[in-house]
């Protein structure tokens, strides 16, 4: 490469390379017809989006590298904290050992890292990403697919009426947003969820109300799974019910557990933003005073002591897995598969 090469630019500043874009990711992650990552990722790839579509490009122009960013907002006890979502993240093949990755995520982090209290991404790529100072947290439970009878009608987000659209929307809030803590969702983002055309919606009706609901599959990326629901029965009773259609994923172990794994991979971003974040998530009981990345540790009061603990083992002590048992009373973080990107 040149010596001023490679340039970084976004998707909004250079709004002709989004297909070459595309066409850079899907390869990367190995899409096949007729799926779309576009389709499945929306939110992230929408032009609302495209400032926060950072690419590089060589000295002709060509795509070589790509990190995407969706900024989320998580509301605790009344408090609205911004965390950063890290997705489509790709190289070129032929361009791979020349540090391009490092270069844009170092880029993307040291820009956008006042901006949050956390980066959050999805990748089994621990060795990798642990550079960067992110780690694996986080329980996310596994109950496979069972032989019961399916129960539930299928259709799509986008097909239902209005009022069913209310619906859904109400269950979201009354049962998954209030069991986990999760992105709060505006109508500008039910709107988006609306583009996902590749997630299926199962519903179940009493006459012309839905009762309850869950989403699975979303092309390529969650094949056969069951990622947010709605309900307003007893949890364990209801994901026994839906498991008829597909696998579900849980942030909570229920009496039967198949398969723990990690949800996520996290990195502390600006450190008073990460202070007040676990402040108020821990409802105080942790109150962060300051986080040191350079030594990689937390500073907190516990009681009437103030503690340090390396952030591995803070992060999963509240997040899981393996929660401190003075935390145990905590909704758990879950994204589900229509925010994750």
């Amino acid at each position: 490469m040149g010596k001023n090469f490679p340039q970084r630019t976004t998707l909004k500043e250079s709004p002709t390379l989004l297909g070459e874009t595309l066409n850079l990711i899907e390869k990367s992650f190995h899409y096949k017809k007729p799926f779309s990552f576009s389709t499945d990722f929306a939110p992230l790839m929408d032009p609302s989006n495209h400032r926060n579509c950072f690419i590089f490009t060589d000295e002709s122009s060509k795509v070589v590298a790509h990190i995407g960013m969706k900024d989320k907002i998580l509301r605790v006890n009344g408090h609205d904290h911004a965390v950063c979502l890290l997705g489509g993240i790709a190289v070129d093949e032929e361009r791979r050992g020349e540090g391009l990755f490092r270069s844009l995520m170092e880029d993307v982090i040291s820009e956008k890292r006042s901006d949050c209290a956390f980066f959050i991404l999805w990748s089994d790529q621990e060795k990798l990403y642990k550079k960067f100072g992110f780690t694996l947290s986080g329980p996310q439970y596994e109950y496979l697919k069972t032989e019961n009878k399916p129960t539930y009608e299928k259709t799509t987000y986008a097909s239902l009426s209005p009022q069913d659209k209310g619906g859904i929307h109400y269950l979201y809030e009354k049962s998954f947003a209030t069991r986990f803590l999760t992105p709060a969702r505006t109508a500008a983002d039910w709107e988006m969820i609306e583009r996902i055309s590749s997630a299926d919606l199962f519903v179940k009706r009493d006459k012309q109300r839905i009762l309850s609901y869950f989403f699975m599959n979303k092309g390529q990326d969650l094949t056969g799974i069951i990622y947010e629901y709605g309900y307003m029965d007893e949890m364990e009773k209801f994901i026994d019910e839906i498991r008829a259609h597909g696998t579900v994923w849980s942030p909570v172990a229920l009496s039967e557990t198949n398969t723990q794994q990690f949800q996520f991979m996290l990195a502390p971003a600006d450190r008073r933003l990460f202070a007040n974040f676990f402040t108020d998530y821990t409802k105080g009981q942790f109150a962060v005073r300051d986080i040191n990345l350079m030594k990689g540790e937390v500073y907190f009061d516990f009681g009437e002591e103030t503690l340090s603990l390396e952030i591995p083992e803070f992060l999963r002590g509240v997040l899981g897995p393996g929660t401190f048992e003075e935390l145990g009373d905590l909704a758990p973080v879950f994204f589900s598969g229509l925010d994750s990107i």
